[in-house]
């Protein structure tokens, strides 16, 4: 019976080996793979983030406004759909244009984008690392910000889109605030349909996440083969039946 368990202990930790080997190549040649399960990238912390920076260098906080919210959502979703990532599209539209679309009367406009990013603050750490998107962060004329992220395929990868645009109104312009937003919660075309498990499972989040249930896995069934292993005492001069010459002194015993 001891015999039996050790075996299925072997087993199990090759399968367990061979499964690490998988998942760790996946995972090495794969890094960037995206789904809804391992975006963690959303427009509230963005704010958040981008508020307590000018916060702590002594700037006022920027409101969201809906209508740059709006206009940031438009845009987002006309550079996956056109395929293209810059501040002015091929047709040679500018990103204030996407800001007038929606009627929002402008003194200053700034935009900050970002692609191919998984976390908020992989994002902000990238444009505080550049001087230009660092400028809009901090400028002070600012008063309000809108920040879309939207999830799509980009030059046939799966990937996260984000538009983060600053604006502060012409003196004296009021707001009616009557745009019906809704946040996207959906992805571009489909990609990754809420009702596809088989994506899901794949994503980069949920593989490391099988690696590591797996690293435990295989630490559990190496400690039970240690502790039901028992080795094979052999008696001193004692002579291997299966090979009974197997050295000089043996052989002599055998003799005698």
């Amino acid at each position: 019976m001891l015999k039996i368990i050790k075996k299925i202990l072997i087993f199990l930790s090759l399968l367990s080996i061979t499964l690490k080997l998988i998942l760790v190549t996946v995972i090495f040649i794969s890094p960037n793979i995206t789904s809804p399960a391992n975006i963690e990238a959303n427009a509230k912390e963005l704010i958040d983030l981008t508020n307590n920076y000018r916060k702590n260098n002594g700037l006022g906080e920027l409101i969201p406004n809906p209508r740059l919210t709006q206009a940031a959502v438009n845009k987002a979703q006309d550079l996956l759909n056109n395929q293209y990532f810059a501040h002015t599209s091929p047709d040679n539209k500018k990103f204030s244009e996407w800001i007038k679309d929606v009627d929002y009367k402008y003194f200053y406009v700034g935009e900050n984008l970002a692609i191919d990013f998984n976390n908020n603050h992989d994002i902000f750490q990238a444009w505080l690392n550049s001087q230009t998107h660092k400028e809009n962060i901090i400028k002070p004329q600012y008063q309000e910000i809108g920040i879309a992220v939207i999830e799509g395929k980009y030059q046939n990868r799966q990937t996260t889109v984000v538009v983060q645009l600053f604006g502060s109104r012409v003196l004296g312009e009021t707001e009616k605030l009557n745009i019906d937003y809704q946040p996207i919660t959906r992805t571009i075309d489909n990609y990754f349909p809420s009702d596809s498990y088989l994506k899901q499972i794949i994503s980069l989040k949920n593989i490391e996440k099988l690696n590591e249930y797996n690293n435990y896995f295989l630490v559990i069934i190496m400690g039970l083969y240690l502790i039901t292993y028992t080795p094979t005492v052999r008696k001193k001069n004692q002579i291997n039946v299966k090979q009974p010459i197997i050295n000089r002194y043996q052989a002599k015993i055998f003799r005698e």
